[in-house]
């Protein structure tokens, strides 16, 4: 199990290796990263046997040509969100974003993705990996738990730097989030956690993130305060706090209040 973390946002890309295959979670970010992600696996003798995306973020959809033409999973209803709205949420990302670290990603390969199999099992030769579908944070979020190893590769949420982002396009946005923390605590014998953005932690940190995670939403959806260490932590999560509270101040809606 190999953890990368970008100079970008801290993103994660999660490799793991069995034998001379490798599943590939999140490949991130900058292109010179890709390129050295695709020569570290080479050093390593692996070839990616699979892949897969989180969710149909832009900073989670990325390949390059090096790494091969292996399937590359996500969940059925993260491909219908990307057919749908692509363009703001990939193409017109990865522009600004070329336009901002003056570097340039292979277009053509972003998001190019295949629906995982019913019931989420993914097939590759290593041990077995089953996306948890949900629709926190953006619709059709699929962690990958690998029970075997106890791994849970949470995408964009239970994250030590990061507060919960919602995808307010939705029509229960807190009730979607709610039930994601809810399929993820649910697991069983999560061992690590690999957030898309942050620092992996052990079983301690995932209750911990779980908890903190919740206990954010139920102060947003009450109006109440909101005391969390993250905030201030990084600077970015007071703009996504703020955010947030103005998207639930137009709509204020939760069916678990």
């Amino acid at each position: 199990m190999l953890v990368r973390t970008s100079d970008v946002y801290m993103t994660t890309t999660t490799v793991v290796a069995a034998g001379s295959r490798c599943l590939l979670i999140d490949p991130a970010l900058l292109p010179g990263e890709l390129a050295a992600l695709e020569e570290e696996l080479a050093d390593l003798g692996l070839a990616v046997e699979a892949a897969v995306s989180t969710h149909p973020h832009w900073d989670h959809v990325l390949w390059s040509a090096g790494l091969g033409d292996a399937p590359r999973f996500t969940s059925a209803r993260a491909i219908e969100t990307l057919e749908q709205r692509r363009g703001p949420m990939v193409d017109d990302q990865l522009v600004e974003a070329s336009r901002r670290w003056y570097a340039s990603w292979d277009m053509p390969l972003a998001g190019r993705l295949t629906a995982a199999p019913a019931g989420g099992l993914l097939p590759w030769s290593g041990p077995a990996a089953r996306l948890v579908v949900h629709d926190g944070h953006a619709p059709g979020h699929a962690a990958v738990h690998l029970p075997e190893l106890g791994v849970l590769a949470a995408g964009d949420m239970l994250s030590d730097v990061e507060i919960p982002g919602l995808d307010w396009d939705e029509p229960d946005a807190l009730g979607a989030y709610q039930d994601g923390l809810q399929a993820l605590g649910e697991l069983a014998g999560v061992r690590l956690v690999i957030p898309g953005h942050g620092r992996p932690g052990d079983s301690a940190a995932w209750r911990d993130r779980l908890q903190a995670d919740r206990h954010y939403l139920e102060a947003l959806a009450a109006g109440d305060p909101v005391v969390d260490p993250r905030l201030d932590g990084w600077p970015p999560m007071r703009q996504q706090h703020h955010a947030n509270l103005e998207a639930i101040q137009r709509r204020p809606r939760s069916v678990r209040d």
